[in-house]
């Protein structure tokens, strides 16, 4: 991370490191399942990220004496790279997910 971080604006939200984003392992059904069936995996990691962009964004701001509400945070935390980068991997995931349980299926 930087010395400091630089802020433009008023009550812009500093840039704060990304995190590494979860990945599953491969593409094969199980590995699939794990992931995206119902009680599957995605979700949970999907709250972990989410957490760990608003903990990196509260921090950010705090080094920098900015106040923010939880609200903003949360708002903040949502549009954050990490974030944004998990729904990317895991929406890809979730298609070849369905396209996998479709053709177990049969339906296609």
């Amino acid at each position: 991370m930087a010395d400091h971080l630089t802020v433009t604006g008023p009550k812009a939200a500093p840039p704060v490191p990304a995190y590494g984003v979860p990945d599953r392992d491969g593409d094969d059904y199980a590995t699939l399942a794990a992931w995206y069936s119902g009680f599957a995996f995605c979700e949970q990691f999907r709250k972990v990220v989410l957490s760990q962009a608003k903990e990196a964004l509260r921090g950010a701001m705090a080094l920098q004496d900015i106040k923010v509400t939880e609200s903003r945070l949360d708002d903040l935390a949502h549009t954050h790279q990490s974030y944004l980068a998990y729904l990317t991997v895991h929406l890809q995931g979730r298609m070849r997910w369905e396209e996998e349980y479709l053709a177990q299926g049969g339906f296609r």
